[in-house]
């Protein structure tokens, strides 16, 4: 995984401001690294041959850890073997992973009414129930993803059953289904928020603008006027119902990847409206998140903060997974590199271009297994591997092959003006 850097001769710039042949260097090496060997690691083993689904545990080496099935992740790696199938190539192999995916989730996962089971078995007995909006917002993607995919109206009763239900629970302050996180009659959580802006842009191409454009445009106002506090200059986890900054040890939780990863949603739907304010609202929120979030002794981004400079505490998925505040997680490192590089191409800004490159040959450097592939789940602070595991209760084939694919597509068509 060769470096690169930053050159001090004068060389022909793209529209970015950002050298061309470093744009295709960068092309090159996300193409390189997401098709040769990230989604190598999962095409060889996530499927499940014996009764459908993905598996998704796995070891450092590539050994199954558990069979159990989360939703949440047979929705997002139908969403993301979909997704390369529409925006790479409709490669056989992605869409027969995509399908069993899909066969296994719409026969065994779904409870009626639109919502859907947080938990199956290796077979698709149901172990949890319908506990968490998050799960019916990431079979949503999926499902939205595979129709276009396959060109298919098969599941569009379904699509739209979820999609409803999930806008009306939305709606509705006192629905209390939001594993991971925690309904409280005191918050509203920015998560909610972002994946739902996320589906819904989703499902855009298959339900119509018509019909999704009221949830975007509810939760772009939400993120980005509500949640982002410009006298704090942050983006908080949790506001009141009615939208103040409440100021205790919840309140003050900040946290840098889903900001960003958030940030970058809100920059792609400002790009398909054409609407600068949109985007520099989002890019000015994003360098708040990085400036705070980034470990300027130690390289990376910090997994949560408090607002005020205490000592954070942990709140819902750290603490479940003992995460320290100053650890360092795959996925924030996976959406923070999307976010930074949109954010320059955006604004040809070489203070995010540096803070893009920085962070490119820090993930490369400390996340990136060279020897059996993939990345470490998490790190320490001074980046040495916590856990080594590729395939956890928490991490599966979505986070990293989704930016990847999406830096890809960004500096390819950058590199191309």
């Amino acid at each position: 995984m060769a470096g690169i850097g930053i050159r001090n001769r004068v060389e022909p710039m793209g529209q970015t401001g950002l050298a061309v042949d470093q744009l295709a260097r960068l092309h090159a090496f996300y193409r390189d690294h997401l098709l040769c060997d990230i989604l190598p690691f999962w095409e060889n083993r996530t499927q499940d041959s014996e009764y459908g689904g993905y598996l998704t545990c796995f070891d450092q080496y590539g050994n199954q850890t558990d069979t159990t099935k989360y939703i949440w992740f047979q929705g997002r790696q139908l969403w993301m073997f979909s997704a390369l199938c529409n925006h790479i190539q409709p490669q056989d192999s992605w869409r027969r992973l995509a399908l069993c995916g899909r066969d296994f989730i719409v026969s065994h996962a779904y409870i009626g009414d639109g919502r859907w089971r947080y938990q199956l078995d290796r077979q698709g007995n149901p172990q949890r129930g319908s506990i968490s909006i998050f799960t019916d917002l990431f079979v949503l993607q999926g499902l939205c993803e595979y129709a276009q995919a396959c060109d298919s109206d098969q599941d569009l009763a379904l699509i739209r059953q979820t999609y409803d239900t999930a806008e009306e629970n939305i709606y509705n302050p006192n629905f209390k289904d939001i594993f991971h996180a925690t309904w409280s009659p005191r918050f509203k959580r920015h998560g909610i928020y972002m994946i739902a802006l996320n589906a819904a842009q989703l499902a855009e191409p298959v339900l119509g603008p018509e019909r999704t454009r009221p949830l975007i445009d509810h939760c772009l106002d939400q993120i980005l006027n509500v949640f982002a506090k410009d006298e704090h200059e942050a983006l908080f986890e949790s506001v009141g119902h009615d939208g103040s900054f409440v100021d205790c040890d919840e309140g003050r939780v900040l946290n840098p990847g889903h900001a960003l990863e958030s940030m970058w949603f809100c920059i792609e739907e400002g790009r398909r409206r054409q609407d600068r304010s949109v985007i520099e609202r989002a890019v000015r929120i994003a360098q708040w998140m990085y400036d705070r979030g980034h470990d300027r002794e130690h390289g990376g981004i910090v997994s949560f903060l408090d607002a005020s400079g205490q000592l954070p505490r942990q709140m819902d998925w750290h603490k479940e997974t003992g995460m320290s505040w100053h650890d360092k997680s795959w996925w924030v490192h996976s959406e923070s590199l999307y976010a930074l590089a949109l954010c320059a191409v955006e604004t040809q800004s070489m203070d995010l271009w540096a803070a893009f490159i920085h962070l490119h040959q820090w993930c490369k450097q400390q996340f990136h297994d060279a020897e059996y592939g993939e990345w470490y789940a998490e790190l320490y602070r001074d980046g040495r591997p916590k856990v080594t595991d590729k395939g956890t209760v928490w991490k599966a084939a979505f986070h990293l092959p989704r930016a990847l694919m999406k830096l890809m597509q960004l500096f390819k068509t950058t590199s191309a003006v």
